[in-house]
């Protein structure tokens, strides 16, 4: 089954017919009379989308949308309003009761089913970004509680210079600066900032040409571009072109509205079409920074140790894959407890950062370099030979001896580094590379020894393991 899709109807005809084209769809159907009956069932049949007689039942409409986004009942289960609205401000009173979207009667079954299929795909991304208050606070996630959302951008795609700026006086009142027109190949063509949140697609002009096949592609090609996958679009369409809508909608639309709307109507579909994208913006930067402070060390930017053995393991597994070797280094900055004791913990976590700094610019892009403990760092280079990870070890230790990690106030505060180095490879040594995590954990095992015995050769050393020397 693709959803279960609970009816609101008091008219049992309707309610019959709606459900076999529903089921004739594979849907699951929990038809209801009223809105008292249909929460009632809500939490034991946990529908995925309510379809609601909005005209007959425009009374209870608003009570009931916010009943049902209330507290921890459904907030995301999306709602779409029938009826056989009178006017278009019928329609936006729907809509402004908390309809997601709205289909008057008659209508064109493609549609129904469209619209359907595109408020789901819309709930499931909102539920796809959900997070549970416990990963929520992990990663940092607050949410908008300011009351509005931010301002967003408008591009209004149209042919028509007038219809542009007609669109353009009616949407400049939602908090998002000019709306501005363009065509087709202009929004293509759009890169980094100049991206809007919304596209407003005027295909009435196209669509009078018999153009359709023009605008089906643009939406496609709009949603399928990296740069304008994550924009709203909004398309108007003349009056009576159901099919028309619901092509749009399946090619990627995230709604569509006539040319014979209420201005009202189109306002609020861009007002609400801007603070879906600002929410999903927000999410979207949430797990950005969320997974980047789950695989970096917050005070070097370096990756952590988590991070790193899962790295490593797939550098040891192209080792062997290609039969080449894998350097891997510990180094450990010397007497660093003295600097904490000497100078305070700022001044060592300022050496911490200065030294994270240089191995990081001193290295090769494709070698992995983490901080694994408090003044321990990782280091792991595929494909390097004894000489070259020896070499590479004597430059970082030598510009971490050379360099002043103090401040103009506290004067000069110079370290040193000890390093020790293991060498795995394919072809059976000590030290060989295996796929898993025992080989790597011996790897790293065998450069600690290497780090001790520099330590114990007086610091500020470097040292190989014995199989790699």
């Amino acid at each position: 089954m693709s959803g279960r899709v609970m009816i609101v109807d008091p008219v049992s005809t309707n309610r019959i017919v709606l459900k076999v084209k529903l089921l004739a769809a594979r849907y699951q159907v929990v038809p209801c009379v009223d809105f008292a009956e249909a929460l009632g069932r809500l939490d034991d049949e946990k529908p995925d989308l309510i379809l609601v007689e909005a005209s007959q039942l425009s009374a209870g409409l608003a009570d009931f949308c916010a009943e049902l986004r209330r507290g921890l009942r459904q907030p995301d289960i999306p709602v779409l309003g029938l009826g056989h609205f009178s006017d278009s401000y019928a329609r936006l009173a729907a809509l402004a009761a908390g309809a997601d979207d709205i289909l008057p009667k008659p209508f064109c079954d493609a549609l129904l089913l469209a619209m359907i299929r595109g408020l789901l795909r819309s709930r499931d991304e909102a539920r796809d970004a959900l997070m549970s208050d416990e990963t929520r606070t992990a990663l940092g996630f607050a949410e908008n509680s300011s009351g509005f959302e931010p301002a967003g951008s408008v591009a209004i795609i149209c042919d028509d210079e007038l219809g542009g700026q007609r669109f353009g006086q009616l949407l400049n009142g939602l908090r998002a600066g000019q709306a501005r027109t363009m065509t087709p190949i202009e929004a293509l063509e759009l890169r980094g900032k100049a991206v809007p949140d919304l596209f407003v697609l005027d295909a009435r002009a196209t669509l009078a040409q018999n153009a359709a096949d023009v605008v089906y592609q643009l939406i496609a090609d709009l949603r399928s571009r990296t740069e304008t996958r994550n924009a709203a679009q909004l398309v108007v369409l003349p009056a009576g072109s159901e099919a028309m809508a619901a092509m749009a909608l399946d090619l990627g639309a995230s709604a569509t509205s006539t040319s014979d709307a209420a201005p009202e109507e189109m306002v609020l579909r861009a007002r609400t079409l801007l603070a879906r994208k600002a929410r999903q913006d927000r999410v979207r930067d949430t797990l950005k920074h969320g997974l980047e402070a789950a695989m970096t060390d917050p005070l070097t930017g370096l990756y952590n140790r988590r991070y790193a053995m899962s790295h490593l393991a797939g550098l040891a597994e192209r080792a062997v894959e290609t039969g080449r070797n894998l350097a891997v280094m510990v180094l450990d900055i010397d007497h660093f407890k003295r600097i904490n004791d000497t100078h305070g913990h700022a001044a060592g976590d300022q050496v911490l950062v200065g030294v994270a700094d240089i191995l990081r610019r001193n290295l090769r892009s494709i070698d992995l370099v983490a901080r694994v403990g408090g003044e321990e760092f990782l280091i792991a280079m595929p494909d390097a030979s004894a000489e070259a990870a020896r070499a590479a070890a004597e430059r970082l230790r030598q510009k971490i001896a050379s360099s002043d990690f103090g401040n103009s106030d506290a004067g000069a505060l110079n370290v040193t580094l000890s390093v020790g180095i293991a060498l795995g490879n394919a072809l059976g040594n000590a030290n060989q590379v295996v796929g898993g995590r025992s080989g790597i954990e011996e790897l790293i095992q065998s450069a600690d020894v290497a780090l001790y015995r520099s330590k114990a050769a007086g610091r500020n050393t470097v040292t190989l393991g014995q199989s790699a020397a």
